[in-house]
């Protein structure tokens, strides 16, 4: 086949118009989610990978993930990967019905004038990209703390050294809503680190032995959440000073006295046939 065609369910907003993306030698098309009517002609929004040469659904589905990544971090929104298929048209990718699988609430827009897209940086940063989508994306408030954590379990294996980690870095916690939960916790609890490791990460992962997280617990689910604020928030700060992944908001900041972070960002370019390409941004 030469397309794999991945429907998906982004949680930022999407182009409404079809659009093409270099990434990591294959071209990629995005196409917006499209009503229909009857309800069943709906399509799906989707992320499609072209090689001419034939792709299998392996290569495709990690090259597709990986972009997803990618464009969840600069997004800071999850994508929720619903199902694949396989096409073989010579000039356009497959459409997938959007049927009832769930359906972003964000609205489509027009076509980003540029994007940060940020270049391989290795495996671990590329594992933890797609922890942090994961966490984003999962519809899980105990299983999307896990996903963050395990972004310092990339680096420090042991208990010890992610709470020593978390422990060195509160410092640096400025969103506010987590910086709020931060303080709040720092009243009752004397090793912050400690706090989030064992009555977090262990909790969830085991359901043995004290703390442990209960899903049918209200209370448990509501401490979940306000926690989630502050981890997220740790695995963001982990990916962008050990791993050398730049949050949005800083590679903007610094892109201005920076020019070798350009190689990151892509320019839109509308083609005289109307097509809406993507190419590495040049500076004027």
């Amino acid at each position: 086949m030469k397309w794999f065609d991945l429907a998906v369910c982004p949680k930022f907003s999407w182009p409404n118009s079809l659009i093409e993306i270099p990434f990591e030698g294959h071209t990629l098309v995005l196409q917006p989610r499209r009503g229909g009517v009857p309800e069943e002609m709906e399509l799906a929004a989707t992320v499609s990978v072209f090689d001419p040469n034939g792709v299998s659904f392996e290569v495709g589905g990690t090259v597709a993930s990986r972009f997803l990544s990618r464009l969840a971090w600069s997004n800071n929104g999850g994508a929720v990967e619903l199902f694949s298929s396989g096409s073989n048209f010579p000039d356009r990718p497959g459409r997938l019905g959007q049927g009832y699988f769930p359906s972003s609430g964000w609205a489509q827009v027009r076509p980003w004038d540029l994007i940060y897209l940020p270049a391989a940086q290795g495996r671990d940063a590329d594992l933890a990209l797609g922890l942090f989508r994961e966490g984003l994306s999962v519809n899980s408030l105990p299983f999307a703390f896990l996903s963050y954590f395990k972004v310092l379990n990339i680096v420090h294996g042991g208990g010890k050294a992610q709470t020593a980690w978390i422990n060195s870095h509160l410092h640096a916690i400025q969103y506010p809503p987590a910086l709020e939960r931060l303080r709040d916790l720092q009243k009752r609890e004397p090793d912050v680190g400690k706090y989030l490791y064992e009555a977090g990460r262990c909790a969830v992962a085991h359901a043995h032995g004290t703390p442990l997280v209960n899903p049918d617990s209200y209370v448990d689910r509501r401490r979940m959440e306000d926690d989630l604020r502050l981890v997220k928030e740790l695995a963001a700060l982990f990916i962008e000073k050990e791993l050398g992944v730049l949050s949005d908001s800083s590679y903007w900041e610094r892109l201005g006295s920076d020019k070798s972070l350009e190689s990151d960002l892509l320019q839109k370019v509308v083609q005289e046939d109307g097509r809406i390409v993507y190419k590495p941004y040049e500076s004027r």
